[in-house]
């Protein structure tokens, strides 16, 4: 039996890269863009399964590079749930970038991210 569990449920936050998603939102089209790249690389053990949600600060360089190591913004950075979802950001960076969005790094660069199952 496998201990791992994939394709859990990422939302991009508020104060990143969402916030309440509408056509007006500058921003929208930039969330499938991270969230793919997330999903491919969070892997929650199964005994994390049922626990509290973890947030992470994430800020990349221009090159899609961390700028600094993830920050837990909520949640018990020890918990089984943070680490995965630290290694995951850790496990998919660098991060694709694309030419089209490269210009707008200023909406991009710093994200929040909620691992959620």
């Amino acid at each position: 039996m496998n201990p791992l569990i994939s394709a859990p449920v990422l939302v991009l936050l508020a104060a990143s890269l969402s916030a309440c998603v509408t056509a007006g939102n500058p921003r929208a089209d930039l969330i499938p863009i991270f969230m793919d790249q997330f999903k491919k690389c969070y892997i929650l053990p199964r005994q994390a399964v049922g626990g509290e949600v973890p947030v992470l600060e994430v800020r990349l360089n221009l090159d899609g590079s961390l700028a600094q190591e993830p920050k837990v913004v909520r949640g018990d950075p020890n918990s089984l749930n943070t680490l995965a979802a630290l290694k995951a950001v850790k496990r998919c960076a660098p991060f694709h970038i694309p030419a089209s969005i490269a210009h707008r790094y200023a909406q991009w660069n710093v994200m929040r991210v909620a691992f959620e199952q």
